[in-house]
């Protein structure tokens, strides 16, 4: 089991709108945000990864008791996530995206059986990651933006910005949903923000990213959560052998 602790944020911000204002203004204080362009290009990240340990993540349900879990939730969604466990352990009838050919949903990024391996691509204007399992994931972060998307998307609407090699995202204007497999339902009130940073090895060369993710739904959590993943990249972009691969239903 894990404390509430350690599933809950550190941070002091209640919304994820002044969390992206201050993660903005940190890097402003060093004359960020950082401008990349053709002749001055971003990070080389681009290639294929997968995601570190499953050990390490509590949004697996691996390693958290469901009381714990269920302590974090404002009461009606207590509630949604003690039936879905209900229906996953007693009755064998557990409900989840891809059985109805739905959407996987935003969370569903953080949860075990979603993802395989992710391809990153690196422009200027966009980072896109691009993964799948049961079904697609196609996640753009549009660089330098604001949100304007008036209609809930599946995955959200993301923008973000460089601070030196540091990548800080915003979602919103994300549809309710649910992480699946006995874990929680969200609201369309959801929103996160993700802050990629550069794993190097003992000689700094580049081996992989680092993803913090701070969740903020005042309707479903009684406070933000956390959660920290790890990405090892297994080939660049030129690898024969890799394609991504649509996936339907």
């Amino acid at each position: 089991d894990r404390p509430v602790k350690d599933i809950v944020s550190p941070y002091p911000y209640k919304t994820a709108a002044e969390h992206y204002a201050a993660l903005k203004a940190q890097a402003a204080e060093h004359g960020g945000p950082t401008k990349y362009s053709r002749t001055n290009l971003p990070p080389e990240w681009d290639g294929w990864y997968r995601r570190g340990a499953r050990e390490d993540q509590w949004t697996y349900g691996r390693n958290l008791q469901a009381s714990t879990l269920v302590s974090v939730l404002k009461p009606e969604y207590q509630q949604r996530m003690m039936q879905m466990a209900f229906h996953e352990a007693v009755t064998n009838a557990p409900q989840w995206m891809a059985a109805f050919c739905y959407p996987e949903g935003l969370m569903r990024w953080w949860a075990e059986f979603s993802l395989n391996e992710i391809e990153v691509l690196v422009t200027p204007h966009q980072v896109q990651l691009t993964t799948g399992v049961a079904d697609n994931f196609v996640r753009k972060i549009l660089i330098d933006q604001q949100h304007t998307m008036k209609v809930p998307q599946w995955y959200g609407e993301t923008v973000g910005f460089w601070n030196g090699t540091t990548l800080v995202a915003w979602t919103a204007n994300v549809q309710g949903w649910t992480l699946s497999h006995s874990m929680f339902e969200f609201s369309d009130a959801l929103e996160t923000i993700d802050v990629f940073t550069p794993r190097l090895d003992a000689n700094g060369k580049f081996v992989g990213l680092s993803l913090e993710t701070t969740f903020y739904d005042p309707q479903a959590f009684v406070a933000p959560l956390h959660n920290v993943m790890r990405f090892t990249r297994q080939a660049g972009m030129d690898d024969p052998n890799r394609r991504y691969t649509y996936i339907e239903c």
